[in-house]
């Protein structure tokens, strides 16, 4: 059956993405590799006060590929309910194609949002300040591992996709490793929100219970903390090439970032629609189908981005 889709920016012509809703004959559909996994694997270093079972990183390895790209994958869950181990179907699904994911774990904020609450947790910075650690876990791991630390991908779902933009965006916390954005091959937030006080405008228009259940609990209580804490404030510095998808529930997430960045003049970056799904339906989709044409866009994007 023909997907519905709505690409919205195609700028990747120079590396051959002008093709993108054609693609078909491409290097990450012509093997299904058998995956090794690596589970737990902790990211601080052993006593490190943020050292904990949330601080660790599982590693799906497609066996014989060499030199594989590397997708960091974040999970998503609202900065409070995200778990590694629930994204390793997708995590699977994706290195069966040939490429090393690496699904990565966080601290927690306090999870106020369902019947079963969690009053104690972080705040941001803290999420953003583990996911630079581990990035720098995977960028010094390359030789161990057998990929190329100029191959790293960084992506993400939904909060997940946010925190792979904000690594992205603003440099100050991959400098504290001495790393920068440029260290990142590409990114690929799928489903997220980039311009806090607009996602928070828009949540607590729809319900007001989400500003002290969600919004103050991840980000504080004053605007400047917001827009502190948002990718679209270091967008005139932005130079990550960058696959953005998003879907009916979250477009108005991510169009006020899409726009800054046309404004800008920047064009290395490419933004699917995918207004046939909702939030959940893709990343349910892209995790458990066997045969998804979003997730074949990502995978394609990595190869036709790789070094």
């Amino acid at each position: 059956m023909k997907k519905s889709y709505f690409v919205s920016l195609i700028l990747l012509s120079a590396v051959g993405f002008c093709c993108l809703a054609r693609a078909e004959s491409i290097e990450s559909r012509s093997l299904v590799y058998e995956l090794e996994e690596r589970l737990d694997i902790p990211y601080y270093p052993e006593g490190h006060e943020h050292d904990s079972e949330l601080t660790r990183l599982n590693l799906v390895i497609p066996k014989g590929a060499e030199n594989p790209p590397v997708l960091m994958w974040i999970g998503g869950g609202a900065w409070a309910y995200v778990d590694r181990h629930k994204e390793m179907a997708l995590s699977r699904k994706i290195a069966q194609r040939g490429v090393l994911v690496i699904s990565v774990g966080h601290r927690l904020s306090p999870a106020l949002l369902t019947d079963n609450k969690r009053e104690e947790g972080i705040q941001h910075p803290e999420h953003i300040k583990d996911l630079a650690r581990a990035f720098k876990w995977v960028f010094d791991q390359a030789g161990a591992y057998g990929y190329s630390n100029k191959n790293i991908f960084v992506g993400g779902f939904s909060s997940g996709a946010y925190l792979s933009a904000l690594l992205a965006a603003d440099k100050r916390y991959l400098a504290e490793h001495d790393l920068s954005p440029a260290n990142i091959r590409a990114i690929i937030p799928v489903g997220g929100g980039y311009d806090i006080p607009e996602y928070r405008r828009l949540l607590v228009q729809a319900d007001p219970s989400y500003d002290a259940n969600h919004i103050i609990p991840v980000f504080g209580e004053t605007n400047e903390q917001h827009v502190e804490a948002s990718p679209i404030t270091y967008i005139e510095d932005f130079s990550t090439p960058m696959l953005m998808f998003s879907e009916r529930d979250t477009y108005g997430y991510g169009a006020g970032f899409e726009q800054r960045l046309r404004e800008q003049g920047f064009q290395e970056f490419t933004v699917v629609n995918a207004y046939d799904e909702t939030h959940a339906s893709l990343w349910t989709k892209m995790s458990k189908e066997e045969d998804y044409w979003y997730r074949d866009l990502l995978v394609d994007y990595i190869f036709r981005m790789r070094d």
